[in-house]
């Protein structure tokens, strides 16, 4: 075989398989990556936790997506760094039955959510929440979602956050966050602070 016949079948395997899985497995696996590193850590750090106007579209999964972040009178939101974490309050998260369950004072409130794929799963394991941004834009390979409101970061760039771009909750849906309806989330991130434990299990 020719190098130069060679050279045109393995481009054009390569353009196939990048197309064909890009969406599915390669930009959300880039995207696991990202939420697990430290530098992105680091820029969350950075972030103030408010709405950051924009006229571009909402995308995901590469598809341009005909619907707006939710509004909300941030002059009504509550301190979103709270210094102190009430023992008594902790969240347990089933990867398995897909629910998040806030245990409080007021009792326990269960929640019906979607956290990542099989291939971009949500780590399992014992975190603690270590900030609290009522509203911040989640960006990277075939998204780009302004607006995400109640986000409650536990593991690096792992988060527990309203969703407003999709309402299959139940399934699994993420790059390995944790999303909910955003009035549950708020319901949920009313009730914690920074310290508040995460149990997140099979």
């Amino acid at each position: 075989m020719k190098l130069k016949t060679f050279l045109l079948i393995f481009f054009s395997a390569f353009v196939f398989i990048f197309f064909g899985f890009r969406d599915k497995y390669i930009y959300p696996y880039l995207s696991h990556l990202k939420l697990g590193s430290k530098a992105y850590e680091g820029e969350i750090f950075e972030k103030k936790g408010k709405y950051e106007s924009t006229n571009k579209k909402i995308v995901w999964n590469s598809n341009k997506l005909d619907v707006k972040p939710p509004e909300v009178d941030f002059q009504d939101v509550r301190d979103q760094k709270v210094l102190s974490a009430d023992p008594n309050t902790w969240i347990d998260l089933n990867l398995s039955t897909q629910t998040l369950c806030l245990f409080h004072t007021g009792g326990t409130n269960c929640f019906i959510v979607s956290t990542g794929m099989p291939w971009t799963p949500t780590p399992a394991g014992t975190f603690y929440i270590w900030t609290k941004l009522t509203s911040t834009t989640m960006a990277g390979p075939g998204y780009y979602l302004p607006g995400v409101l109640w986000t409650m970061y536990f593991y690096r760039g792992y988060g527990i956050h309203g969703c407003y771009w999709h309402n299959n909750f139940g399934q699994q849906m993420s790059h390995g966050c944790v999303n909910m309806r955003n009035q549950e989330a708020k319901f949920v991130f009313d009730r914690v602070s920074v310290g508040t434990r995460v149990s997140v299990h099979y």
